[in-house]
């Protein structure tokens, strides 16, 4: 009798369960195929109604809505959580996260894309089927929307290739989808990929200098032997930019026979740009446009033809550098410039601050040279001197939130290694670059910088190793830390940019006050010995804590290497008692 009971429940359970899903959608059609359905997201409103006719074309058409609305019931509100396409999508989810849209939706940014505006929502169709958003023949305009000539994206951000829609439906490949109706032509995801979109400035990614070859190749599978002359082809793996990449040659989104820019000579270009009365009109500021040819003479540069940097002059025009935006110096500086756009200078770039440094604005343009040459503004003499122009007070730095030193070269000038540089000529001096990176500079707050809390001492190790040696072998040891303890590193005993030498007295009076703020008990106690009562009137001669336990070579009092422990505390005595025993 029981069995019977337990089967009878089972069934009912089953046919319930069953029910529900079968009737699910029909559930929240009764509701959301009303067209005047309307509700609020965001302050505003907007229409809920989905179509069954829409849906039941749709790629999800087997699916029930719960699948992916699955904080949905029967009294539910009406914002529901955002769908995780994730759930079944996974290693396209993986991708979109990895690449350059996922990271700029994860950190909330301004027309960040999402799966349902390129995909749609209730209206998904295959990419095969040719009403559908991401159909090949309508890839250029579905990626267009964001990336064309004054689209939001445009604006808010810098994008060093411009013009990309309007340049690629004229080029050879944009030619052969809208023209020719030639499926195989080559369209955005072909060159960028689907979901793991990178920027050309990742080492990852399908256009950078390392890849973009291999990437032209799924097409143009001869490259290498019709480019014999100019190609040796392993190098385009071992050293990008050593030689010419694809795009180098072939302006990327405008790939045009006569677009090809390597027939264009320095001298046509002079022709022009010599002459002192050029210049061009931008917000009615008066730009010049001269080149002075002794300095382009005389720079790193002097060896690279003008289209090599200014790639996307277009030949066939009268003015073929009428075209001609902001330089990408990524096309052979490769590396650095990966490490500069993930430095906060570069995002604030990427994100047209008006007061982010560009490459130009440290290493000048048409007169760069190299950083061993002192007239150049990266020599290391110099490097505080440029970074001070914006690292000042009332200097462009100064008004970025979460900067923590507003006037860092002043600072930096009156400290021991500013002193050293500038009154003594010592070049060995630590400047700027030494502690911050030359191109990867980030807030102190990110694990990933040079003056993180934990990367501190590594970082002064550069030229302090002895003292780093002692340190890390010491109870003070950052890497010792366990869980959220708080312990001390060299810029909470020295500070940061003001250091000052060990054997001045107000650094002497500040260290001993600095043990204190972790050491409070002892600090107190110290007060009010001998020494500490002495150490108050201002006397210089008294022991403090690192005279009797070390400075940076600091142990506990159980362990054998300990200045104040069994076997060394008189020796540590005798240092100003003589006679101790």
């Amino acid at each position: 009798m029981r069995r019977s009971y337990f089967y009878l429940l089972v069934w009912l359970i089953f046919i319930c369960a069953g029910g529900l899903l079968a009737q699910d959608n029909d559930v929240c059609f009764d509701c959301h195929d009303d067209p005047e359905l309307t509700g609020f997201k965001y302050g505003k409103e907007i229409s809920m109604n989905v179509s069954p006719e829409t849906f039941a074309k749709s790629v999800h058409s087997q699916n029930n809505c719960i699948d992916c609305h699955r904080d949905a019931n029967d009294d539910h509100d009406e914002d529901l959580n955002p769908v995780n396409c994730g759930i079944c999508h996974e290693e396209a989810q993986f991708k979109f996260e990895k690449g350059i849209h996922g990271q700029a939706l994860a950190r909330g940014e301004l027309y960040a894309p999402t799966c349902r505006e390129c995909h749609g929502k209730h209206d998904i169709l295959p990419s095969e089927n040719a009403d559908s958003r991401t159909y090949k023949m309508k890839i250029p305009f579905l990626c267009g929307k964001c990336h064309r000539e004054g689209a939001p994206v445009a604006r808010v951000y810098n994008i060093s290739e411009h013009n990309i829609l309007e340049n690629y439906t004229q080029s050879i490949h944009g030619e052969g989808i809208f023209k020719k109706g030639l499926i195989v032509s080559a369209t955005c995801n072909n060159c960028h990929g689907n979901h793991l979109i990178l920027p050309h400035t990742s080492p990852n990614s399908s256009i950078s200098l390392k890849n973009i070859a291999k990437t032209c190749m799924t097409c143009h599978s001869r490259i290498e032997e019709v480019h014999t002359k100019v190609i040796k082809g392993e190098l385009w793996e071992e050293k990008p930019g050593a030689i010419p990449a694809c795009t180098d040659c072939h302006p990327p989104h405008k790939v045009n026979r006569q677009n090809i820019v390597v027939n264009i000579a320095d001298r046509t270009c002079l022709k022009c740009h010599s002459k002192p009365d050029i210049f061009k009109i931008v917000e009615g500021d008066t730009i010049s446009l001269k080149v002075d040819t002794d300095e382009l003479n005389n720079s790193m540069h002097r060896d690279i033809p003008c289209v090599k940097c200014h790639s996307d002059v277009t030949p066939p025009l009268r003015r073929p550098c009428s075209t001609v935006k902001k330089v990408d110096c990524s096309n052979c500086h490769a590396a650095i410039a990966e490490q500069y756009f993930d430095s906060g200078h570069g995002k604030a770039y990427f994100k047209k601050s008006e007061d982010a440094p560009y490459c130009t604005d440290c290493h000048g343009d048409h007169g760069t040279k190299s950083k061993y040459d002192d007239t150049s503004p990266t020599y290391r003499a110099l490097i505080p001197t440029l970074c001070g122009e914006c690292h000042r007070e009332g200097g462009k730095a100064s008004k970025v939130e979460g900067i923590l030193e507003i006037n860092a070269i002043t600072d930096y000038s009156q400290s021991v290694h500013g002193r050293g540089l500038e009154e003594k000529g010592l070049l060995p001096s630590a400047v700027c670059t030494d502690c911050h990176t030359s191109h990867h500079n980030l807030k102190a707050d990110d694990p990933r910088s040079s003056v993180y809390d934990k990367n501190i001492p590594a970082t002064c190790a550069t030229c302090h190793k002895g003292i780093y040696e002692q340190y890390s072998h010491s109870v003070h040891a950052i890497q010792k830390a366990q869980g959220n303890q708080k312990l001390p590193t060299c810029e909470d005993c020295h500070s940061a940019h003001q250091i000052i030498a060990t054997q001045q007295s107000a650094f002497m009076r500040q260290a001993a006050i600095q043990c204190g703020s972790c050491h409070r008990e002892l600090s107190q106690t110290f007060l009010e010995t001998i020494h500490g009562k002495t150490f108050e009137l201002g006397s210089l001669k008294a022991a403090k804590c690192s005279d009797c336990h070390g400075a940076h070579d600091i142990h506990k009092v159980n362990d054998p290497e300990s200045r104040v422990g069994p076997t060394k505390i008189v020796q540590t005595c005798q240092k100003c008692h003589e006679n101790a025993n």
